[in-house]
């Protein structure tokens, strides 16, 4: 049996989630998801080590089923690494992403299957195994395709926020939505510091 499937099996005999556990966990969404969980960004991801949380898969069930109303849903890339991703992502932004000509074109010349969005995460994973970060993750994070490409051409930086900006036109835009970020993830971070749950806190006005 594969390792991910021995722990999981073990985990659902085993396994409550602690305070402690369950605390650390929305310190980490408070900080890396907290423009997501607010429906301000279609994406966000981080990293962490196994050991942290050895029942990932469990964790990630319980909370995929507090933001089905959401319409987010997380899912674990490297899941057999020393350190897996936890991606969140929005599933309808991210199908309308693939669907805009440009950003499926530039998917389909590095091989993504852009039909449909499980497809299209298999083969980030595949590529996170060449790279941790290849250049077009940030197209599955909601940055701009002018933005990545960019980045990729290595041309000269306009402003820096939540990721790099290179379009001149739009750096007023980013540089406000940067700032609404940062709002609501100390706002996200206060709030688990006090007490708050995640799913009260996404219902909070920004």
């Amino acid at each position: 049996m594969p390792v991910k499937q021995r722990i999981s099996k073990l985990c659902k005999q085993f396994y409550p989630m602690c305070k402690t556990e369950q605390y650390q966990f929305e310190e980490l969404l408070a900080y890396h998801c907290a423009p997501t969980l607010k429906g301000y960004k279609i994406a966000n991801m981080f990293h962490v080590s196994r050991t942290l949380f050895p029942c990932a898969e469990e964790i990630i069930l319980e909370y995929n089923e507090k933001f089905r109303q959401k319409g987010l849903t997380f899912r674990i890339l490297q899941a057999e690494r020393p350190r897996i991703t936890f991606y969140l992502y929005s599933i309808d932004s991210f199908i309308k992403i693939l669907k805009q000509e440009k950003i499926r074109v530039f998917l389909e010349r590095l091989g993504y299957p852009t039909h449909s969005p499980t497809a299209c995460l298999d083969f980030l994973e595949k590529r996170m195994e060449e790279a941790t970060y290849p250049h077009e993750i940030g197209i599955f994070l909601g940055y701009p395709l002018e933005d990545v490409l960019g980045f990729i051409q290595n041309k000269p930086c306009c402003c820096m926020g939540a990721w790099k900006v290179y379009d001149q036109n739009s750096v007023t835009r980013c540089k406000e939505l940067f700032s609404l970020f940062e709002y609501v993830r100390n706002q996200f971070i206060r709030g688990v510091e006090n007490g708050c749950r995640i799913e009260q806190l996404m219902e909070t006005q920004a």
